[in-house]
């Protein structure tokens, strides 16, 4: 049986960084690509737990095309147990994830993940600047001995 889930964590000032992630999460969730992307950062840096190097916004379009042109036949980022913290304009949200997808002529797939993101405050409202996240076996299989 899982744990419960955590009601999201919030910290003092950190309300307008949740509901900017809320749009982001709802733009994902609803399909709206440009929505989401309009969250990211033209400068932002992502770590996916796919692909083995860093990417840059460009990248990180091209790399979540390459899932939206049939490769997948659907498919979900469900963020969980949630921690927002605001210090100026910065912002940091930590969570865990799943991502669940049903592949082309494959069947479903589940990905357990951790994952930050870094946000900043500007003019225009939150961006998201960072965007790491990594499969919970290689934090759990990997460990550091004791």
């Amino acid at each position: 049986m899982a744990p419960p889930l955590a009601a999201p964590d919030v910290g003092p000032g950190a309300e307008d960084l949740r509901a900017a992630f809320d749009g982001f999460v709802n733009a994902l969730k609803t399909g709206d690509l440009d929505g989401f992307y309009a969250a990211i950062d033209g400068e932002a840096v992502l770590m996916d737990e796919d692909i083995p190097f860093r990417l840059s916004k460009p990248d990180f379009v091209d790399h979540i095309g390459f899932h939206t042109r049939g490769t997948w036949e659907s498919f979900a980022w469900e963020p969980r147990q949630l921690s927002f913290r605001v210090a100026g304009d910065s912002g940091v949200i930590a969570g865990y994830s799943t991502f669940r997808g049903k592949p082309v002529d494959a069947g479903f797939r589940a990905r357990y993940m951790a994952f930050t993101q870094g946000w900043h405050r500007g003019a225009d409202g939150w961006r998201m600047v960072n965007w790491h996240q990594s499969p919970l076996n290689g934090h759990i299989l990997e460990a550091s001995p004791g």
